[in-house]
């Protein structure tokens, strides 16, 4: 790496070998609100990079120091991503199999529920929650009002 300093410039150059080029366009990305950027084949496998000052009176030799370590970021971030590619791609696949609904006919079709297995419920969620929470003591009071209210409503009967 060897950079030379302008007026108002900066002109950096790379190894594409120590650095990827995408981190580069990252790093070049990075610097476009304060200088204009100009990306140049320099060599073999060597990358030069411009930098020249928006406003006048930069110092472009502090361009050229946040530049090479926003390259360095951004070989680092490309690397992460490199690294974990296999994991966001089978999250995103997981994400999107339950985004796609229920299964269909077709696929209820091919399960294989029998006679001994279409009714169980290891889990316990086929329970109304009434039915899982219920007060042993009040269930009793709770049938006797609700018998007392049916008398009521029918004139001193019992509903049927």
């Amino acid at each position: 790496m060897s950079f030379h300093l302008g007026e108002g410039s900066v002109r950096i150059e790379f190894d594409e070998g120590l650095y990827p080029k995408d981190a580069i366009y990252g790093a070049a990305y990075v610097f476009i609100d304060r200088c204009w950027v100009h990306l140049d084949r320099a060599g073999d496998r060597r990358i030069q990079v411009t930098l020249k000052a928006k406003k006048p009176g930069a110092d472009t030799q502090t361009f050229a120091g946040e530049f090479q370590n926003e390259l360095l970021g951004q070989a680092w971030r490309l690397r992460i991503v490199e690294e974990n590619k296999k994991l966001v791609e089978s999250i995103t696949a997981r994400a999107f199999g339950g985004a796609a609904g229920p299964p269909g006919l077709d696929e209820l079709l091919a399960m294989d529920i029998g006679e001994e297995t279409a009714f169980e419920d290891p889990l316990g969620i086929a329970m109304s929650w009434e039915e899982k929470y219920k007060k042993k003591g009040k269930a009793e009071g709770t049938k006797a009002e609700a018998e007392g209210a049916a008398e009521n409503v029918s004139g001193g009967e019992k509903a049927s």
